[in-house]
C-alpha cells in the first residue's frame, strides 16, 4: 500500500488494541490475586501455608506468581477497575510493538505488518484477562526478539535473557516456557553453527554463558530449589479444567488458530524451514496448544513472524487484484466498527470491569454478609478466591482457584466428585468440617444437597444455592431460618469487585 494509507493502517491497529485487549470481563481469580496481592504488601511477607481454606489448612502455598498479585493489587489500589484495563491493553500493546520490530525484517510492507499482527490479536484475545499469564506472553515476545536481533547481528544481545528470566521467575510459571524456548533456541543455534563450520569459542560462549547464567537466576525466588521441583511435578498432572483441554481438531472451535497452523505450513513446506529453530518452536507450541488450549497465545507470539512472511508472498497479489481505494475503504470499516463496538462497552461501564450476576454468586454473598453467617464453606473450584476476597476471615473455604499450588491432590479430586455428584460426593463433606455449602444451581450436587436430611436449605438465586449443615455450631443460624429472621440479600453492584 501507498505511504498515504499508513495512518488508515495505524488506525486500524489502534482499534484493534482496545477491541481484543479492553475487554471487561473478569476473570475467577482475580479477585484472589488481587487478596494475595494485599496480603503480601500488607505483612510483609509470604504466606507459607493456605490460611484461606479449611480442607488444607497446612499445606505449603507455592505462589508463582507473587510478583504479579502485587503489581495488580499495587495498580488496583491507585487506579481501581480501569487501571488493570489500561494494563492489560499496555502489556497487550508492548506485545505487538516488540512482533513489529521482528516482523519488520521479514515484511516490507506496512499491510503485511498489520494484517499479521491483527490476526496475532485475534488469536492472543481469549487469552488475554488480567491474569499472571499477560507477563508470560510479553517476555515471551522480548524473548523471540531477543533471539532474532542475536541471529541477525551476532551481538551478545542474550545477556539481556537472565536479567528477563529473574523477573519471570517471580512473575509467573511460564517462565517454563521461556526455558524450553531458550533451551531449544540454543541446541538448534549450536548445531546449526557446527554443521557450517563456524563453531568458535566466541559464539559458542554467546549462548552458553546466558544460558548457564539464567538457569542460575532461577533460583532467585521466595522458594529456591521447590519452586522448580514443585512445578516440574505440576506440569505432570492432568486438569479436569476448561482451560487444560484439548482443542477438537474438525469443528470450529479455535478457527483463528487453526487457520493460522494451516498458513505457516502451508508456506513452509519444502523450503528447508524444518532447520529453523523459530518454525520447531512453532511447531511445538501448535502440539502444545492442540493439548491444553490455554497455550494458543505463545503459538501466536511464535507463529507471528512465520505468518508474516506468509502474508508477504500473498500480499503482492492482494495489492494487485485489489484497488488502493478499495483495500482502505474496507480497513477503514472494520477498524470503524471494532472501534465503535469496544467505545460503545466502554461509554456504558465508564471504562470499568464488569461483575457478571449470572456468572458469580453476589446476591450469595451479599445474603451471608447481611445475616453475619460465618464457617467452614464449600464453594465449587471458580467461585473460592471471590468468597476468600469477600469474606474472610469469616469464611474459610473448601478450595479456589489456586489449585495444586496449595491444595494436595486428594483434597483437589473430592471437590470434584463433589460438584459433579459423582460416586463418593459425601466425602468432601465426611472428611472435612465443613458447616455451610454453596452450589452453582446447574451442578448435579444442589440437587442431592436438597434430598439430603443432614442439610438444611437456606437459600437460592437465579446462580447458586446455600444450604447450613444442621448441627449445634449453627444453631444460632438454624433459628433465624425457623424465626423467619434471615434478611434477604440487597442488589450488588455490577462493577468490579461486585
Amino acid at each position: 500500500m501507498k505511504t498515504s494509507s499508513k495512518p488508515i493502517l495505524r488506525f486500524l491497529l489502534i482499534s484493534s488494541l482496545f477491541y481484543f485487549f479492553s475487554y471487561p470481563g473478569v476473570d475467577n481469580d482475580l479477585w484472589g490475586h488481587l487478596f494475595f496481592g494485599k496480603e503480601i504488601l500488607q505483612s510483609g511477607r509470604l504466606p507459607l501455608n493456605n490460611l484461606y481454606s479449611f480442607t488444607a489448612p497446612d499445606y505449603p502455598w507455592i505462589n508463582h506468581e507473587w510478583l504479579a498479585e502485587v503489581i495488580f493489587y499495587g495498580i488496583f489500589y491507585f487506579f481501581g477497575s480501569p487501571g488493570l484495563i489500561l494494563l492489560k491493553v499496555l502489556i497487550g500493546a508492548m506485545i505487538v510493538w516488540i512482533l513489529d520490530l521482528i516482523i519488520k525484517q521479514r515484511a516490507t510492507s506496512p499491510f503485511v505488518r498489520v494484517l499479521t499482527l491483527v490476526w496475532t490479536m485475534v488469536i492472543l484475545s481469549p487469552g488475554f484477562n488480567i491474569r499472571p499469564q499477560l507477563f508470560t506472553y510479553l517476555f515471551l515476545a522480548g524473548l523471540l526478539f531477543l533471539f532474532y536481533r542475536f541471529e541477525k547481528e551476532d551481538k551478545p544481545v542474550l545477556y539481556w535473557v537472565p536479567l528477563l528470566m529473574l523477573l519471570w521467575v517471580n512473575l509467573h510459571g511460564g517462565f517454563v516456557a521461556g526455558l524450553g524456548t531458550l533451551g531449544l533456541f540454543s541446541l538448534v543455534t549450536l548445531l546449526s553453527t557446527a554443521r557450517r563450520g563456524l563453531a568458535d569459542s566466541q559464539a559458542i560462549n554467546r549462548l552458553v554463558i546466558p544460558l548457564a547464567l539464567s538457569l542460575a537466576v532461577l533460583f532467585v525466588n521466595p522458594y529456591g530449589i521447590a519452586l522448580l521441583s514443585f512445578l516440574w511435578r505440576d506440569l505432570l498432572l492432568s486438569r479436569p479444567i476448561t482451560e487444560w483441554g484439548a482443542i477438537a481438531l474438525f469443528d470450529f472451535s479455535f478457527l483463528e488458530f487453526k487457520l493460522a497452523l494451516v498458513f505457516v505450513l502451508l508456506f513452509s513446506v519444502g523450503k528447508g524451514y524444518y532447520r529453523r529453530w523459530d518454525f520447531i518452536l512453532c511447531c511445538l507450541a501448535a502440539l502444545f496448544s492442540i493439548r491444553y488450549q490455554r497455550h494458543t497465545p505463545l503459538f501466536a507470539i511464535l507463529a507471528a513472524p512465520l505468518m508474516a512472511e506468509g502474508v508477504q508472498k500473498m500480499s503482492h497479489r492482494i495489492e494487485r487484484d485489489v484497488r488502493e481505494w478499495m483495500l482502505a475503504f474496507g480497513i477503514m470499516v472494520l477498524g470503524l466498527y471494532m472501534l465503535q463496538g469496544v467505545g460503545r462497552i466502554h461509554l456504558e461501564h465508564r471504562f470499568r470491569l464488569v461483575v457478571n450476576p449470572l456468572e458469580y454468586p453476589s446476591q450469595a454473598v451479599n445474603f451471608l454478609q447481611r445475616n453475619g453467617i460465618r464457617g467452614n464453606l464449600a464453594v465449587p473450584f471458580d467461585w473460592g478466591e471471590y468468597f476468600i476476597w469477600k469474606l474472610y476471615p469469616d469464611i474459610r473455604v473448601s478450595i479456589d482457584g489456586r489449585y495444586t499450588t496449595s491444595y494436595p491432590m486428594e483434597v483437589i479430586q473430592d471437590h470434584w466428585d463433589w460438584m459433579e455428584g459423582n460416586k463418593g460426593w459425601r466425602k468432601l463433606l465426611e472428611r472435612y468440617p465443613a458447616e455451610i455449602a454453596i452450589t452453582n444451581r446447574y451442578h448435579p450436587v444442589t440437587a442431592l444437597l436438597r434430598k439430603d436430611p443432614e442439610w438444611l436449605y437456606l437459600y437460592s438465586d437465579p446462580i447458586a444455592f446455600i444450604f447450613v449443615r444442621q448441627t449445634p455450631s449453627q444453631e444460632q443460624l438454624l433459628a433465624k431460618f425457623r424465626e423467619r429472621r434471615l434478611l434477604p440479600p440487597q442488589t450488588p453492584p455490577v462493577y468490579f469487585p461486585g
